[in-house]
């Protein structure tokens, strides 16, 4: 886990985080409520909120848990009511909610047979929800002078596969989603931004990830090291920060080199680990 100092720079300012019962969404809420934000965390778990709540509150923070589910206007309409109404204003939103169950993202094969449940789903929690929630985020932040949007996409949106398309079409979505919302809003002071995180070493990822392909993302980054959820946090809040006033319609890739590299070097890297591994031909 990633430690990184605090300096109360969010004091006064209310912001929401979906998708944050676990992993980035958790560790954006706790860094936000760390550093004097009050917080709304959205989940569609919301005995899972409800825990993110309580380590933010156990800290000293202000946190309120909402069971959302992204894909429902009226879900998504009540979510910005109750930050409003709770907290008196909104200033930060981050769109994290993502469908990655093994009932959909699990299921997300190559396309010829990849059913239309599993596209039409992604599609509904990773792109709709973001478009309703910046939808109805738009007029409170216009109300509080201004505000910060910042999506959660993936580099699955930059590159191509021989599976999950359904998910990295549904982030490549967002990103040019977040290109138009900034367009629009930028007149009213309201931000939209983007992070694009490559692996992320959660206790999710490490707890079903074998050895084998821990050691593939390995080969594939510059940086020896993966991110970890506060590292997408620290992110996402300088995003959201005044650090950041004049950045609009980016999208900030935290992937650990893995885009920096040339195909050829990764092939290269890769045919050495082959030839390193116990048992290997000579």
């Amino acid at each position: 886990m990633t430690t990184i100092a605090t300096t109360g720079r969010f004091e006064g300012r209310v912001g929401i985080v979906t998708g944050a019962g676990s992993g980035v969404g958790r560790a954006t809420a706790l860094r936000l409520a760390a550093e004097g934000g009050s917080v709304v965390v959205a989940d569609v778990r919301g005995d899972a909120a409800a825990e993110t709540v309580a380590l933010i509150e156990s800290a000293g923070g202000r946190a309120l848990a909402v069971t959302t589910d992204v894909r429902s206007e009226e879900a998504v309409r009540a979510m910005v009511a109750a930050a409003v109404d709770r907290f008196g204003r909104l200033d930060i939103l981050h769109n994290n909610a993502a469908a990655l169950g093994p009932d959909v993202y699990g299921r997300d094969l190559d396309i010829e047979h990849l059913d239309l449940e599993v596209w039409e789903q992604t599609l509904a929690v990773n792109a709709r929800g973001v478009f309703l929630s910046v939808k109805h985020a738009i007029a409170p932040m216009r109300a509080s002078g201004g505000g910060s949007i910042v999506n959660t996409i993936s580099v699955a949106a930059l590159h191509g596969g021989d599976d999950h398309a359904s998910y990295g079409s549904s982030k490549a979505t967002i990103m040019a989603f977040t290109r138009y919302a900034a367009s629009a809003y930028g007149p009213d002071r309201i931000r939209c931004n983007a992070v694009a995180p490559g692996l992320i070493l959660s206790e999710t990822a490490k707890a079903v990830l074998s050895e084998e392909q821990l050691e593939e993302f390995r080969i594939e980054r510059a940086l020896p090291w993966a991110s970890d959820p506060e590292d997408i946090a620290a992110s996402v809040l300088w995003l959201c920060s005044d650090e950041a006033r004049c950045i609009t319609g980016h999208t900030l890739v935290v992937d650990s080199g893995i885009m920096a590299r040339r195909p050829r070097d990764i092939l290269a890297d890769w045919d050495d680990a082959r030839s390193a591994a116990p048992g290997a031909r000579s």
